[in-house]
């Protein structure tokens, strides 16, 4: 009963009376966050992973009902604060993973009679995005309708590392092919948002 009471009171404490000036109210009530958030950049101008849409154009966001906003961000408490390996997983469970992120090394071999990419994934990198291993990251290539690349031009030769051959036969444009593919590789994503 006291909590309704209470909210009753801050209730009747916010109507504003007849001909009273909203306009200016609204206009201040706006511009007092956006000062605010604006101001916030700089606290975040240390930490160089943080994109965040602040000031006037998260006030339009907000005013016109955006469904997908600029940059979201989920601010979460862990029961276990102490554990870095199960921060990591809960990490790679909402959000993306790209190859960029959990390979060692992304090569071309010429030398070869095929010339070929050679991708080395990092095991502990790879231990820290449960379910990431060469063979999902041989689905996810295939599967991308950027790169364009059948089963016969991906090959898992062990757990840690896959060969990726050129689709073409030319052999003048063989190592711009390469070239393109090393390009596109880091940012194929391997693992998509679980939640």
């Amino acid at each position: 009963q006291v909590f309704l009471d209470t909210c009753l009171s801050r209730y009747h404490s916010k109507i504003i009376e007849a001909g009273a000036s909203i306009g200016a109210i609204g206009a201040q009530s706006i511009g007092e966050p956006g000062t605010q958030m604006t101001l916030k950049t700089f606290h975040f101008a240390g930490v160089a992973s943080m994109n965040v849409t602040l000031g006037v154009p998260r006030i339009k966001e907000i005013i016109n009902a955006v469904k997908k906003i600029s940059t979201p961000i989920i601010t979460t408490e862990l029961l276990s604060e102490q554990d870095e390996l199960f921060a990591a997983k809960v990490k790679c469970s909402i959000e993306k993973v790209v190859l960029g992120e959990v390979a060692a090394a992304i090569k071309i071999v010429l030398r070869s009679n095929q010339p070929h990419l050679v991708v080395e994934l990092d095991m502990q990198r790879t231990e820290r995005y449960m379910g990431i291993s060469s063979d999902t990251v041989q689905l996810s290539i295939l599967n991308d309708p950027k790169i364009k690349l059948k089963s016969e031009h991906v090959r898992v030769i062990d757990e840690t590392k896959l060969r990726i051959y050129p689709t073409g036969t030319d052999k003048s444009k063989l190592q711009l092919e390469l070239h393109n593919l090393k390009s596109m590789l880091p940012k194929l994503i391997v693992k998509v948002d679980e939640v």
